[in-house]
């Protein structure tokens, strides 16, 4: 039942990868658009210019829970490497439980009522030309905090497993 729980977790996390992973082609079209407006053209988009936060927003905390996945994050190795398999699962468990769960915690806490609030009103740009979704903007930081959530519970079930699962 673990295996199944973390596999569909694990298949959740690959597949949002995949989905964002045309985002860095769509910043460089984007910021490509912006530079051939102001330099050839004279001319601007503010609208354009947002978009590049808004890609940025969803390209890194979107993606946050796939680097999680793949185990790509930083990671300060001054031990790690020396470990075997059962200690690896020892500390990426431990250090799961005890500092990206709490983190996770309080980031639930500070980013629900900032989101609330900002759909509330549905904020917009404080630019007059703007784009007029700061509230969705804001709402990628709920993405991450999702995103990394469900890495975390599939990082305890996975190394959890490992270290107090069945030895047979």
């Amino acid at each position: 039942m673990i295996d199944t729980i973390v596999s569909r977790l694990d298949t959740f996390a690959a597949k949002t990868g995949d989905v964002l992973s045309v985002l860095p082609l769509l910043l460089v079209l984007v910021q490509f658009g912006v530079v051939l407006l102001v330099y050839i053209f004279n001319t601007g988009s503010i609208q354009m210019q947002e978009s590049l936060q808004y890609i940025n927003a969803m390209m890194f905390l979107g993606a946050a829970g796939y680097t999680a996945f793949k185990d790509d994050h930083v990671r300060v190795d001054l031990f790690y490497c020396k470990l075997g398999e059962r200690g690896r699962a020892r500390v990426n468990f431990f250090g799961t439980l005890f500092l990206l769960v709490p983190f996770l915690v309080l980031f639930w806490h500070a980013s629900v009522p900032y989101v609330t609030d900002s759909w509330a009103i549905m904020e917009s740009s404080v630019e007059a030309s703007g784009l007029p979704f700061i509230y969705i903007l804001k709402s990628t930081l709920l993405l991450f905090a999702l995103s990394m959530s469900l890495s975390a519970l599939a990082d305890l079930l996975r190394h959890g497993q490992k270290l107090f699962g069945d030895k047979n």
